[in-house]
């Protein structure tokens, strides 16, 4: 294949059947263009590895002050998005507004094609994904392509990534760790579905595996459910993980999901919260107060978490950040009034 440079806009408008406007068009992230006519450009594109000369060099010069975060509506295996993921966004979004950057948010489904044409076209400088599996195809190409990116998450591989993430594992562990102490022996544990586990999903790996280290630690019997993230799943895997084990005392969710359908099942079987039972949550301190009664937590700081990441990706734009920087985030338990002593 020839070299790049010597492919115009023109031989991509001849490959494809269609107007340089049209390919000018798609190249300058319009919307109005047919999906099949995009796809169609994006894989000549992609096959003749063009890059329009001025927004590669405007790219290279860093001048376009955009980034993004990828942000897929649906957790994988098709579940819900979590609501309080959110904060990842407005985190991220405050950082780059302080720093003059654009932010841009990407919610639709990405392929290969249209996440190389993000910075092939200079719709963006670099990108935060989220959602990272433990190998994850994303990661991978952006990695081949020497394309900036920062992960909320991280991956089996990280040699030379650039990623925030709290540390799941030890969370779990310490969440079980503070019950035990207290006399809980027959503990529950809520996570996400088994299936999103094995695809690789990085939280649901990582708690998981806190949650075996947990049980061997102590040796307690396993006492569990995966269930997604809508309140009917939460509802019902509590009830099910109830009446299949009347003698449980504690419940720790690992998933970062709102604890009211946790209190409301247990509240449903005549379980008092914390008089007879105890429950350990996964989320933000500012939610963890909003409950009631306040929820004892693993603290969850995912404003944070957005806000670091951008600021970790714009200093890797600007040169300041010359090597890659790995965080992961201690837990830290916080207790307030869901826990209790076993009576």
């Amino acid at each position: 294949m020839a070299d790049q440079s010597e492919f115009t806009i023109a031989d991509v408008a001849k490959a494809a059947g269609v107007s340089v406007s049209t390919v000018s068009r798609i190249l300058n992230g319009k919307q109005d263009v047919a999906q099949t006519t995009r796809e169609r450009v994006q894989q000549v594109i992609e096959q003749l590895g063009y890059a329009p000369h001025v927004q590669a060099q405007r790219l290279r010069a860093g001048k376009t002050r955009n980034i993004a975060i990828i942000f897929p509506t649906n957790y994988p295996g098709n579940l819900p998005h979590n609501p309080l993921a959110l904060d990842f966004i407005i985190g991220g979004a405050a950082s780059a507004g302080e720093k003059g950057f654009f932010f841009n948010l990407i919610t639709t489904a990405i392929t290969k094609h249209s996440l190389l044409n993000l910075y092939r076209s200079a719709q963006v400088d670099g990108i935060v994904l989220m959602q990272i599996h433990t190998h994850d195809w994303r990661v991978e190409l952006l990695r081949e392509h020497d394309y900036p990116f920062v992960m909320i998450g991280h991956c089996a591989d990280n040699t030379g990534l650039s990623f925030i993430d709290l540390d799941f594992e030890p969370a779990v562990i310490e969440a079980f760790d503070y019950l035990v102490q207290r006399g809980h022996r027959k503990i529950g544990f809520l996570s996400l579905p088994e299936i999103v586990r094995q695809e690789g999903y990085g939280p649901a790996v990582r708690a998981w595996a806190g949650y075996e280290a947990a049980l061997n630690q102590h040796a307690l019997p396993a006492l569990y459910r995966e269930v997604g993230f809508a309140d009917p799943d939460i509802f019902e895997g509590t009830l099910d993980l109830i009446d299949a084990h009347p003698d449980m005392t504690a419940i720790v969710t690992a998933h970062g999901c709102l604890p009211f359908s946790i209190v409301r099942a247990l509240d449903e079987r005549g379980r008092c919260v914390p008089d007879d039972f105890s429950v350990i949550g996964m989320i933000e301190d500012r939610i963890a107060e909003l409950c009631s009664p306040p929820l004892t937590s693993i603290d969850f700081p995912s404003y944070d978490m957005g806000y670091r990441a951008v600021d970790m990706l714009i200093r890797t734009l600007e040169g300041d950040l010359v090597e890659p920087e790995q965080v992961l985030i201690p837990s830290r338990l916080v207790v307030r009034s869901s826990t209790s002593p076993v009576k």
